[in-house]
């Protein structure tokens, strides 16, 4: 027992501050696989915005050109980072709540399919981001393959959507 509490008496408030998060920090590097793919759909969704901006501007696509790097605007990169970091402040809120409040996992089933609260909590953008991938791949290219792979959703998971009755 004195052993217990020396060590708890020994810790700086640095290594103190470290106990306290690591549940928060284990729950995260245990989902590392799936923040990195958020991380990388944030980075296609970026460079498919840019190309969408050169498209409407009529601005040819060559990196090489001045004109295209000046139609890139401080404003759009900003959306982009401020989305990225309410992700993440999204995510780490999920991650307390789990690790802090919670303790145990608590799942949710959906179609079938069982989802921890931080699964869900970075699902959920990775989602928004790849509809966003494909809004930016439609104004460009006119057409949007994801609209074309809804039909062969369950009907379900369409009318979740938002498909009409009498499509």
């Amino acid at each position: 027992m004195k052993t217990t509490l020396a060590f708890f008496e020994n810790l700086t408030t640095g290594k103190k501050v470290l106990l306290l998060f690591s549940p928060i920090i284990t729950i995260l590097v245990s989902m590392k696989a799936a923040l990195l793919g958020l991380l990388i759909l944030l980075f296609i969704d970026l460079l498919t915005g840019i190309r969408k901006s050169v498209h409407e501007n009529n601005v040819p696509f060559n990196i090489f050109k001045k004109s295209f790097w000046m139609n890139i605007q401080s404003t759009q990169l900003r959306k982009s980072w401020r989305k990225g970091y309410e992700y993440g402040i999204g995510i780490l809120v999920i991650a307390t709540l789990r690790a802090l409040i919670f303790g145990k996992e608590t799942l949710i089933t959906i179609f079938s399919k069982e989802f921890s609260l931080i699964e869900l909590s970075i699902i959920i953008p990775s989602i928004i981001e790849v509809w966003s991938i494909f809004e930016n791949i439609e104004a460009v290219s006119g057409s949007n393959p994801l609209k074309k792979l809804f039909k062969l959703f369950p009907n379900s998971l369409q009318m979740l959507l938002g498909k009409k009755k009498d499509e």
